[in-house]
């Protein structure tokens, strides 16, 4: 029996057949506990955890099986294998998260009459049923993509179960244009977010992290004071990057982030914490975090329709979305590397790249930029 330190009177065990278990003490009687059916991952955790704690045992509603050859069943079965995957570390937990939104987008779009959800259809739909799918995102082309991505791979997968093979989504097209990934944070944006986020909240502590170690969001929310080590009287943070592929960081921490993470103690299970005191339970939940961050910096801009109108929430406020992101601040660390002419290999050292390619991007746009300006300099000498 493993006892959570996260939440008081949570305990993990473990079924016969090996599964894990999840029992909570009720409050003030120490021999009694309560079986809740999800874990601490789980939207309805909360619930479940609260109840339990107060003597009391929530119903749970069976979600109703997907009828027989239907875009619902095959999506279904595929989210289950993957969910399996990510238990057994073939999976990373970002690329099922965002399949499954996908293809939860494609089985609630509406059939072009409007009268029945997408999902519930069998799932040998002809292409110009896909092509309404991807269509019914509008401007959203970016989300559409991910969709078709997804869709894809479901049925990919579905060719070995008895689906459709060879089926019409592999010919949809894609109408999404790259506008070049995230966009960099300029010295402007960084001065603004630091304005508004005060020393000692943990939307600034966010960001001297991501800015010290140019990382990727999936690794943030893991990384603590596990993660030091002291070379030559200097404290370095030591760790393994999780994206396939990467190599190994080390890097020296600075001064503006040691301040604000000097309250810590050594042994916090994470830099970044929830509003409860709790590590992020996923780089999925930090990510929406960071997001509000930005937002309440004011570095956003309104969401629209697709006829370019502002969309309003429920409270009657403009709908925002983020225009940085932590991807960007990675993007800033590399490109203030290569203005300050560092080597490929530098930028590979410190973004953990293990490609010279994707390091030489940065490097060969401020080459450009410093040749140009050269042949700006000798063409007005020789006027």
């Amino acid at each position: 029996m493993k006892i959570s330190k996260n939440y008081e009177g949570l305990c993990e065990e473990k079924t016969p057949a090996g599964k894990p278990r999840w029992r909570v003490r009720i409050d003030g009687q120490k021999t009694k506990k309560i079986t809740i059916p999800v874990g601490p991952d789980h939207d309805d955790f909360e619930h479940h955890y609260l109840a339990a704690r107060a003597g009391l045992k929530l119903i749970v509603n069976e979600k109703p099986k997907p009828a027989k050859n239907t875009l619902d069943e095959l999506c279904e079965k595929f989210i289950e294998w993957m969910e399996v995957q990510v238990k057994a570390g073939n999976l990373k937990p970002l690329t099922l998260a965002s399949r499954k939104t996908g293809l939860t987008q494609a089985r609630e779009c509406l059939s072009p009459n409007k009268k029945i959800r997408m999902g519930a259809m069998k799932a040998n739909l002809p292409r110009e049923a896909f092509a309404h799918i991807r269509d019914s995102f509008g401007v959203r082309t970016g989300a559409a993509h991910t969709c078709l991505k997804a869709l894809r791979a479901a049925y990919k997968s579905g060719e070995d179960h008895g689906y459709p093979p060879n089926s019409p989504i592999f010919k949809v097209k894609s109408r999404h244009v790259e506008k070049g990934g995230a966009e960099p944070w300029s010295d402007a944006d960084a001065e603004q977010f630091l304005a508004h986020h005060r020393p000692g909240t943990m939307a600034r502590r966010w960001f001297l992290l991501a800015n010290a170690t140019a990382g990727r969001i999936g690794d943030m929310h893991i990384l603590g004071p596990r993660h030091e080590m002291t070379r030559e009287e200097r404290l370095y943070i030591r760790f393994q990057p999780s994206k396939k592929g990467s190599s190994e960081v080390q890097l020296p921490l600075p001064w503006d982030f040691m301040l604000e993470a000097a309250n810590l103690p050594a042994n916090a299970a994470a830099y970044l914490l929830t509003k409860k005191g709790t590590p992020f339970a996923s780089s999925g939940s930090l990510d929406n975090a960071v997001r509000k961050w930005i937002i309440a910096a004011g570095l956003c801009e309104p969401v629209v329709d697709e006829e370019g109108n502002p969309i309003q929430e429920d409270n009657g406020k403009t709908k925002m979305r983020a225009t940085r992101s932590q991807h960007g601040i990675r993007k800033r660390r590399a490109e203030e590397i290569a203005e300050a002419s560092g080597s490929v290999y530098e930028v590979m050292a410190y973004l953990s790249h293990s490609d010279p390619k994707t390091a030489a991007i940065y490097t060969k746009r401020v080459d450009r930029a410093k040749l140009a300006e050269r042949a700006f300099e000798r063409a007005e000498a020789a006027a």
